[in-house]
C-alpha cells in the first residue's frame, strides 16, 4: 500500500467520513473528491495536509515511504574522503615544490 490515494480511502473508511463529508470540509465536490481518492486527480502536497488535518492523523502517514534510504551510503562517503584526500594531498605538494631550495622554513617558523 504505497499510493496516497489507498492511504486516505482507508483512512477515511476507518473514521467513517463519507466521500461528501471530506468533499464538503475541502469545500471541493463529491465528484472531485471521488477523481482524487481514484487518483485521476493529482493531489496537491497542500491537499494531503488538508485530508490529514480533517482524518486528523498526521500527513507523514498519507505519504508514499521514501523510494532510497534515509542514511549515508557509506561507501561512497569513504570513496569521496579518499578522494578528497588525495586532491588535497597533490595540491600540498604543488605548494610545496614552489618554495624556493634557498628558503628554509623550519618547524620552530611555524
Amino acid at each position: 500500500m504505497d499510493k496516497v490515494e489507498e492511504k486516505i480511502r482507508i483512512q477515511r473508511l476507518i473514521k467513517n467520513y463519507s466521500q461528501e463529508y471530506m468533499a464538503w470540509c475541502l469545500g471541493i465536490s463529491q465528484s472531485a473528491y471521488s477523481n482524487l481518492e481514484k487518483g485521476e486527480t493529482k493531489i496537491s502536497l497542500q491537499r494531503v495536509y488538508d485530508i490529514a488535518k480533517i482524518l486528523e492523523i498526521s500527513p507523514f502517514e498519507l505519504m508514499p515511504p521514501p523510494k532510497s534510504g534515509a542514511g549515508i551510503n557509506s561507501e561512497l562517503f569513504q570513496r569521496t574522503i579518499y578522494k578528497l584526500r588525495k586532491f588535497w594531498a597533490r595540491n600540498i605538494q604543488k605548494r610545496q615544490s614552489n618554495i624556493p631550495d634557498d628558503m628554509n622554513v623550519f618547524q620552530s617558523d611555524i
